[in-house]
């Protein structure tokens, strides 16, 4: 339990933190009034914004509580209505120009087609660049803000930025999984010396430690995660690391000691002005050179000499892609979702398969959702704000894309739509609404990132069923044609019971049923002897029994053909795979 900050506080924080202070709900409204706030919400996470009041001029706004420590920390008003008045008063005064009141209604409307509320002036008369209050209308958040500033839009809606791993048909719970993921890093993973535990919940982005083995050298060593899965230049083994800096280090050493004019293949194509045995090869200047097809770009000496020209380079690899276009015009280095875009007349001879993701030439698109068409850059398409449609204002990598399943549960009363909203992130003001797919007088308000975690309709919800158990019912209906869940069976030759109510019940085709039993480590942590005493009664009456125990749970010894434990893992549930590999065994 984190405590807060505060000497002598001995308060529980309102939010946790490894490294940074944390301080108590108290003491944060105590750091929001030394900046000149009050907050009219709840504090809920260090980094949602939060409504408050200024107590100098009253303004209500949304700030971060890491953008009010960082004013507190340079003595500046945190207020941006304050902040911004005071900036323009001493532009003016030192200007000197005429002062002239602006027109509200062109503030008004240059706000709107920028997505923002115009909630008024914050100053009488209002002058130029004396601040306005505006409204997201996408997520809410408040703001005090000069008429220029409203050119960029909301901070946060227009930051959009790429989602690790793609998600589009996966399972919810097992997102961002290095397992299931197909980084890199995943060849270097050392299942001899990690748990297995370890390795099926680690995340992409986990701080943990974990042991890796070189595929090159095969030295073993301990690295952070997320530093092996990040970068490629951060995944490295100690050994062959340094043995790379070994023999930079001594060509870097060779190198510093000559010219150009020492290198036969550099003084072979030498063209610049400046004579080549003047300049040295580890010289950071451009200098021209002429390779064999006639190229004269300029480059660093030492990068001519090891990557050659860069021209040419270019060629070969316009040429790879138009061949890699010729074979398969399908194929594309943009996200699928950029890719589904690609207008399919209006680019000429330019083919999707030979456009790269950096390139800066204009291109053609059309959006299939709403068949609007515009031109832009690849690179600006998967860049800032990631507009699907400029019109529209959509977003890529939105819910409705990643996951139509709950964009067909979107109410229409909600002010935006699924394609506008993102899967996870913070929202202000109220919840979207949902419709039940089952019944749709059911409604209820829930966030994007509970419902992608599972949460589904509170009225339809079956009680005394935990989530994940409903989820490995409904892999098992899916992938056995049929079961039920608690059903209650008894018999005479039950010891412990007269009858015993089975979590999940399969009839095979061929054979006894199978009971399927999911032990969830809280609540199973002292159940060991119960949990025996029905695998063993359920054996008795000819049951096939696999009971699905989650880590650390103790295996419980039964020695029986017809009995089968399998490990599963609630910070990483796969019911799909856990039930595949249920019928592997049951049916085999």
């Amino acid at each position: 339990m984190n405590t807060c900050a505060v000497d002598e506080c001995h308060n529980e924080a309102a939010f946790k933190s490894r490294t940074r202070p944390a301080w108590c709900d108290q003491h944060i409204t105590a750091i929001l009034l030394q900046g000149g706030l009050t907050p009219l919400e709840p504090f809920t996470k260090r980094d949602a914004y939060r409504l408050t009041r200024c107590t100098t001029c009253g303004c209500e706004a949304h700030y971060k509580f890491d953008y009010v420590l960082g004013k507190n920390a340079i003595n500046e008003p945190v207020c941006r209505a304050c902040y911004w008045r005071q900036w323009a008063a001493g532009v003016r005064q030192r200007s000197n120009r005429a002062v002239v009141p602006v027109d509200l209604e062109a503030v008004r409307q240059h706000a709107e087609l920028n997505g923002l509320e115009y909630l008024g002036p914050l100053t009488n008369p209002s002058l130029e660049d004396d601040p306005h209050r505006t409204r997201c209308k996408s997520c809410g958040k408040i703001r005090a803000e000069r008429t220029g500033d409203m050119g960029w839009g909301c901070s946060s809606c227009h930051r959009n930025p790429k989602r690790q791993t793609p998600v589009s048909g996966a399972d919810p719970s097992a997102q961002n999984l290095l397992r299931s993921s197909d980084n890199k890093a995943v060849s270097w993973w050392d299942h001899d010396a990690n748990p297995e535990s370890l390795w099926q919940t680690a995340k992409l982005r986990s701080p943990k430690e974990a042991r890796w083995r070189c595929p090159v050298c095969g030295t073993r060593f301990t690295a952070v995660i997320r530093d092996m899965t990040d970068h490629t230049w951060q995944r490295s083994c100690p050994s062959c690391k340094a043995e790379w800096e070994r023999e930079y280090a001594l060509r870097q050493a060779e190198l510093s000691t000559k010219t150009v004019a020492d290198i036969p293949q550099l003084a072979a194509q030498w063209i610049d002005p400046t004579p080549a045995d003047q300049v040295p090869v580890l010289e950071f200047g451009l200098f021209k050179f002429r390779c064999p097809q006639g190229h004269q770009p300029r480059s660093r000496p030492e990068r001519w000499l090891e990557e050659g020209c860069p021209s040419c380079r270019g060629n070969a690899t316009r040429k790879a892609n138009a061949a890699a276009s010729t074979a398969d015009p399908t194929i594309s280095r943009l996200s699928p979702e950029i890719s589904s875009q690609w207008h399919p007349t209006r680019n000429g001879r330019w083919q999707l398969a030979e456009v790269s993701p950096e390139s800066r030439r204009l291109a053609w698109w059309k959006d299939p959702a709403c068949g609007h068409e515009w031109e832009a850059t690849p690179r600006e398409r998967d860049k800032y704000a990631r507009l699907r449609c400029p019109e529209c204002g959509t977003v890529l990598d939105s819910l409705a894309f990643h996951y139509p399943e709950l964009a067909a549960q979107w109410a229409p009363e909600n002010s935006v739509t699924p394609w506008h909203v993102r899967p996870t992130g913070t929202v202000l003001g109220e919840q979207p609404v949902w419709v039940c797919p089952n019944n749709s007088e059911h409604r209820w308000q829930s966030s994007p990132a509970s419902r992608i975690a599972g949460s589904t309709c509170p009225e339809c919800q079956q009680s005394g069923k935990s989530m994940i158990e409903l989820a490995h019912l409904t892999e098992a209906q899916r992938i056995f044609g049929n079961a039920a869940s608690g059903k209650r069976i008894s018999s005479d030759t039950f010891t412990r019971r007269g009858a015993w109510t089975v979590d999940i019940l399969v009839d095979l085709p061929a054979g006894p049923q199978l009971a399927i039993e999911y032990d969830g480590a809280y609540w199973h942590a002292d159940k060991a002897e119960l949990d025996a005493d029905k695998s063993r009664d359920l054996l008795a009456t000819g049951l096939t029994v696999v009971r699905l125990r989650e880590a650390p749970l103790p295996t419980l010894g039964i020695n029986d053909p017809s009995y089968h434990e399998i490990t599963v893992y609630s910070l990483a549930p796969d019911p799909t795979a856990v039930i595949k590999k249920v019928k592997s065994i049951v049916c085999r």
